[in-house]
Order: structure tokens, then C-alpha cells, then sequence
């Protein structure tokens, strides 16, 4: 792994376009040196007999689709208890597009 120092933080900077005081200089540079060594501790775990993985949920991929069925719909009554605000049998909802 690479190691930084100041002038590795200062070359950041100019790729950045940012601007850091010193105080943040430091921060900054103490702050990758973990990263670095926890990187490295990461990479002395032996994991020749682990399988590659794409994806953490890729067990839970599956088609979750299902077969439509038709069902009686909710009471209107019922479903507009539900709503903040109502107009008739409809729900009112904030004007989004202005008229103007």
C-alpha cells in the first residue's frame, strides 16, 4: 500500500480543487493513514477458499413477481379514512404545477 504524507495531500488538493487549513491537513492525513491500515489488515485474511461475490443479496435475487389475481377492491370509505385530505370521493393532494 501507498503511504501519504503532506505533499500526497496537497497533490489531493489540487486534483480536488479544494482548499483545506492546516488543522484539516492533518485530520486528513491521519484519517487515510487508518483507512490504509485497516485496508491492510483486511488483506493479511486468508481467502483462498472464498467464493467471489457480486452481490451481498444475491441468494434474495429472485423473480419476486406473482401471478395476478383479481380481488374484490377496498371499501372507498375505508380506504379514504386513510387520506389527510379528501374531495368528494377523492383525495386531495397539493397543487404541484402552478396555473401561471
Amino acid at each position: 500500500m501507498s503511504t501519504f504524507d503532506k505533499a500526497e495531500i496537497e497533490n489531493l488538493q489540487d486534483l480536488c480543487k479544494i482548499k483545506l487549513t492546516q488543522t484539516e491537513q492533518e485530520n486528513f492525513l491521519k484519517d487515510l493513514k487508518q483507512i490504509i491500515d485497516y485496508v491492510e489488515t483486511l488483506n493479511e485474511v486468508d481467502t483462498k477458499n472464498v467464493e467471489t461475490c457480486n452481490h451481498v443479496l444475491a441468494d434474495f435475487q429472485k423473480n419476486v413477481f406473482r401471478k395476478d389475481e383479481i380481488k374484490k377492491p377496498m371499501d372507498r370509505e375505508k380506504f379514504l379514512s386513510n387520506a389527510p385530505d379528501k374531495i368528494a370521493s377523492m383525495i386531495k393532494v397539493p397543487e404541484i404545477i402552478s396555473k401561471n
